[in-house]
């Protein structure tokens, strides 16, 4: 028995190096896999929504689009929120009914909304850097910052968790809509959120 011990002993002795590089790569094999496992169970675990998302039809009903245009004010779209990572879109528009493409009023406003800390400082930094250099006009005093896009005749504001972009106007030509325009359906819609307890 002792001399299998003395052989066993003098194999190991010989073939360290090779022992201890095996061991290694067998370290690094459980890394990768613990790794791949952790990743897989965090990409199948749903998004944890901590900040229920606005609604743009909730916050824009057609009793207020009919304020701004007229009785036969109809709802032209309204998207269903969709979440993305952690933000959630979502849309509504009217317009007053005229049948003429050129002549069309729009007004319409999309939300977007952080669901959690991550998603309120992804809107907060692509508000800020997604700002126009040319053609926009700075607004003080509206939400925590805002400006009128004057190319797209849209009213951008950020307000807490949301990012807001209102559209009020001719649709065919965006690009004359504006800033007192845009405030009226933003303040419709403003007022109203700062009711409700998800804002």
């Amino acid at each position: 028995m002792k001399h299998y011990l003395q052989l066993a002993k003098t194999f190991f002795l010989e073939h360290k190096k090779q022992f201890t590089l095996a061991a290694y790569i067998f370290g690094a094999v459980v890394v990768v896999i613990f790794v791949i496992i952790m990743i897989v169970t965090n990409l199948s675990k749903p998004i944890k929504i901590t900040y229920q998302p606005s609604v743009a039809c909730t916050l824009f009903t057609v009793e207020e689009a009919k304020e701004l245009l007229g009785e036969q004010a109809v709802l032209g779209s309204t998207g269903e929120s969709t979440l993305s990572g952690n933000l959630s879109t979502s849309s509504c528009g009217y317009t007053d009914g005229n049948p003429g493409e050129d002549s069309m009023v729009v007004a319409a406003v999309i939300i977007r909304s952080g669901i959690n800390d991550a998603g309120v400082a992804q809107n907060k930094y692509e508000f800020e850097n997604g700002k126009p250099t040319t053609d926009v006009e700075t607004i003080a005093n509206v939400g925590d910052n805002a400006y009128f896009n004057k190319a797209l005749g849209q009213f951008n504001v950020l307000s807490g968790r949301n990012w807001y972009i209102f559209s009020y106007g001719v649709g065919s030509t965006p690009e004359v809509n504006t800033l007192e325009d845009a405030k009226k359906l933003a303040g419709k819609v403003l007022e109203l959120a700062v009711e409700t307890p998800n804002f």
